[in-house]
């Protein structure tokens, strides 16, 4: 039995050849016949070959009102769909609208597509369990629900991630409870609270700032100012600070914890401690560590006396992240002039140079160091270190856009050009004696330049 299970999955294929020298036949079928067989069997392979090639070619297709009857059942091409173009699953067959799995990994991939699911199937319990923890756009397609089962879906969406608190019925973003539990699931939730809200339940805020102290970044200002509440946070976060009776912002020890944690908390701090080194260092370095792109709001608070405090400067500048060399620009001008401090800052990140001093924007050292990090920092260099060659060619190779801010001898210049073209540059920015010159075109265009032609000079 079993060999012949065995034997009755092969499949015999005969191959016959219809040419005259290989076929005789017997007299039975006449030649024509064999030839219209032979045109039918052709004819068949072909259409065959053709279909397959226009399923394939529809597959790729896409599709603006409608799925072709054979693909509204594939699932494998509906997710392909709905993950190029962001929809699809309104023209899927009722079958796979009711299909749990399939819609739920079509959530994966587009959340606002659950709209389109079957009516059952966002009836269901269990579903809405898991769908509303893969999508938080649940909400907006299931206004019909009921309010005790929105209320049960809110709590659950914000035990799995309290950055879901965006995303609850505005009836439920103010509900204590579920506030309450998304901001001890993440402290960042805070800013999804109304400041009116947290004037009220400053119990939650407390809450947050007992399970991160980084809450204290989302804390309103008017709060921030309210003195009992703060001494009431600092005793529950900093227990050494149990015994304290009041609280205000001249007080040094504990300021120093406060600045730690938030650097903008530096604004409130007393005259004297704006212009203390120990505390604007504290509120500089460990907090901007954290949060670099906060800058701005603390070193605007530094006093004038700081700011010309090269040490204090110096550290800053080496042991934060900021965005756009921001910190030079917080500096006195006699510091911007500093060619230690500028050359520390541009190493850092070379758009430091725009806010150096003149004289420094003519130093080659400074210059070559800043647009070896930042190419089109040659903008902001002087007219002679624009027409070095040797800055020139380091900013070019940096981004060879940085061309457009070269001089014009260098925009002649055979090697900046095609060093500029290898890293991204246009010829655009180049002179027209060398857009006149057809053997040096030809160079550029061996380096992969596209629109040659277009900048030829005639």
């Amino acid at each position: 039995m079993d060999d012949l299970l065995i034997n009755s999955e092969h499949v015999k294929l005969i191959l016959l050849d219809f040419s005259n020298s290989f076929y005789s036949f017997d007299g039975n079928y006449e030649l024509n016949d064999l030839r219209r067989l032979e045109s039918s069997l052709k004819k068949k392979f072909s259409l065959q070959q053709e279909g397959k090639k226009k399923w394939l070619l529809n597959r790729e297709l896409k599709y603006s009102d409608f799925f072709p009857v054979e693909f509204m059942n594939d699932k494998e091409f509906i997710l392909n769909h709905i993950k190029k173009y962001d929809y699809g699953l309104q023209f899927a067959s009722t079958q796979l609208k009711q299909d749990r799995e399939f819609v739920l990994k079509v959530v994966q991939h587009k959340g606002e597509e659950l709209q389109f699911a079957s009516y059952d199937l966002l009836q269901d319990k269990e579903f809405q369990l898991i769908a509303v923890k893969q999508s938080p756009s649940f909400f907006r397609i299931s206004s019909s629900y009921a309010r005790d089962k929105k209320e049960f879906l809110s709590l659950e969406m914000v035990q799995q991630n309290g950055l879901n608190l965006i995303h609850v019925p505005c009836n439920f973003s103010q509900d204590r409870d579920i506030v309450l539990t998304a901001v001890k699931q993440n402290r960042e939730a805070l800013q999804y609270i109304g400041d009116s809200f947290m004037i009220s339940n400053k119990e939650i805020i407390l809450e947050a700032i007992k399970k991160d102290k980084k809450a204290l970044e989302f804390v309103p200002k008017v709060i921030l100012l309210d003195c009992e509440f703060m001494l009431r946070m600092i005793k529950e976060i900093f227990p050494e600070f149990s015994h304290l009776n009041s609280f205000d912002y001249s007080q040094k020890e504990v300021m120093m914890k406060l600045v730690q944690e938030n650097g903008k908390l530096l604004e409130f701090a007393s005259s004297e401690l704006k212009n203390d080194r120990d505390i604007v260092s504290n509120a500089v370095t460990k907090w901007f560590l954290r949060f670099a792109s906060n800058v701005r709001d603390t070193l605007e608070h530094v006093s004038a006396e700081l700011r010309n405090d090269k040490e204090l400067v110096l550290h800053t500048v080496r042991h934060t992240v900021i965005q756009e060399g921001f910190c030079l620009n917080y500096a006195s001008d006699q510091l911007k002039s500093d060619k230690e401090v500028v050359l520390t800052a541009v190493r850092k990140n070379g758009y430091g140079l725009c806010l150096a001093s003149k004289g420094l924007k003519n130093d080659k050292e400074v210059v070559l160091t800043a647009v070896s990090k930042y190419g089109c920092g040659l903008k902001y260099a002087s007219e002679e270190l624009r027409n070095d060659r040797e800055v020139v060619l380091e900013a070019v190779r940096q981004n060879g856009s940085a061309l457009g801010y070269a001089g014009e001898m260098m925009k002649g210049d055979k090697e900046i050009v095609l060093e500029a073209i290898k890293h991204g540059g246009s010829l655009k920015y180049v002179s027209r004696e060398l857009l006149s010159d057809k053997q040096f075109l030809l160079r550029v265009a061996k380096c992969g330049y596209k629109n040659t032609m277009m900048y030829q000079k005639k």
